[in-house]
């Protein structure tokens, strides 16, 4: 078999293979033509009325370039109904990719100035959330977050995320932490993480993205996370690696993201085998898709044709956002054996060998 052949061959079957994703923003999510609906729908004056407008958008000079776009959907986002479209449109675009189950981060304190409150918001999401469970079978979750450099209605959002996380089947699984990190450290936020964890809510911040392993050190120490979204940047401190893999903390990595922000040249470049051969647990996820223009297929096949992965590795990463998840032990079983059974049959399907793509 040629070297095309076997490139087409693996890419169909990355698209088949069942995935979970743990990192995914709501808010980096929202598709053109919906932001562009829900603009019309509430009366909004936008710079853009076209979905190719988009296009010359999506490239970064700057992290604050960045922002300007994400924050230009939250603006978007005005009532119930269309966090229930984002998050339903969500669930069918996730469905095509044969993404199984998937942890959402959302940032309440952008839609704390909404005229519904975030109760109102939750439900609508709730909503959609049963709605893509019925039509396409997907299982989804909320990660509410704060922000690093406006810390000021942490303790309303924090609080709230715990209240929600004690009612019936709310999916708030987790508290999180995003933002920039320069200038932000984490143990400003870290009685919040503690009250909130009292209350069973777990710690899910980001840390060693724009910032080096000092971040992730000092977000371990303050806030006990059970999983760090990027850590990347760990990489750069030999003992932080070692202390990563001994305690097998997983590392959400998102390879794209870090290329188009600037922290990588290239794909090429990123370090992600490192970790991996470091024996940390890296699970691979897209971060804001829509913003970044990727899929979890296509970090996947990025892992494995710019950084070196095998096809092992993304099983290997699959398993271990299973297990990493916030699914009761009973439902990560279940979904494990699953997807192993699956495995198995695409091995099959594509005469595949794992270890050998």
């Amino acid at each position: 078999m040629n070297d095309l052949a076997k490139k087409d061959r693996l890419s169909g079957y990355i698209e088949a293979m069942p995935k979970v994703e743990l990192h995914l923003h709501m808010e980096g999510s929202l598709r053109p033509e919906l932001l562009l609906r829900l603009a019309g729908r509430n009366r909004l004056d936008i710079p853009v009325n076209h979905p190719d407008q988009f296009r010359s958008l999506y490239r970064y000079r700057t992290f604050k370039d960045f922002s300007k776009l994400l924050l230009l959907g939250v603006y978007c986002l005005r009532r119930p109904e269309d966090f229930f479209d984002l998050i339903l449109d969500m669930g069918e675009t996730l469905s095509v990719q044969h993404i199984r189950y998937a942890e959402i981060t959302w940032t309440p304190q952008f839609y704390l100035n909404r005229q519904c409150s975030l109760d109102d918001i939750l439900g609508a999401m709730n909503a959609a959330r049963a709605e893509a469970g019925e039509r396409w079978g997907i299982e989804l979750r909320w990660i509410p977050d704060l922000v690093r450099s406006y810390p000021g209605p942490g303790r309303v959002v924090a609080r709230w995320a715990a209240k929600a996380r004690q009612q019936t089947d709310s999916g708030v699984v987790a508290l999180g932490l995003g933002g920039p990190e320069a200038g932000h450290p984490a143990r400003g936020f870290s009685a919040l993480f503690r009250e909130a964890r009292a209350l069973g809510l777990p710690a899910n911040p980001h840390a060693g993205e724009g910032v080096g392993p000092e971040s992730v050190r000092e977000t371990i120490e303050e806030l006990r996370p059970s999983r760090i979204g990027h850590g990347i940047r760990s990489v750069e401190d030999r003992a932080l690696v070692e202390h990563l893999a001994q305690t097998a903390l997983p590392l959400e990595v998102c390879l794209t993201s870090n290329v188009k922000l600037g922290i990588y040249a290239s794909h090429a470049e990123h370090p992600v085998k490192r970790l991996v051969e470091a024996g940390c647990t890296v699970i691979l996820n897209s971060d804001d898709p829509v913003l970044f223009q990727t899929t979890l297929g296509d970090e996947y096949l990025h892992a494995i044709h710019d950084c070196g992965l095998g096809l092992s590795d993304i099983r290997k990463s699959i398993l271990d956002a299973i297990r990493s998840s916030y699914l009761t032990d009973s439902e990560k079983a279940a979904m494990t054996e699953t997807f192993g059974k699956e495995f198995g049959r695409l091995d099959g399907v594509f005469r595949m060998n794992p270890h050998d793509a």
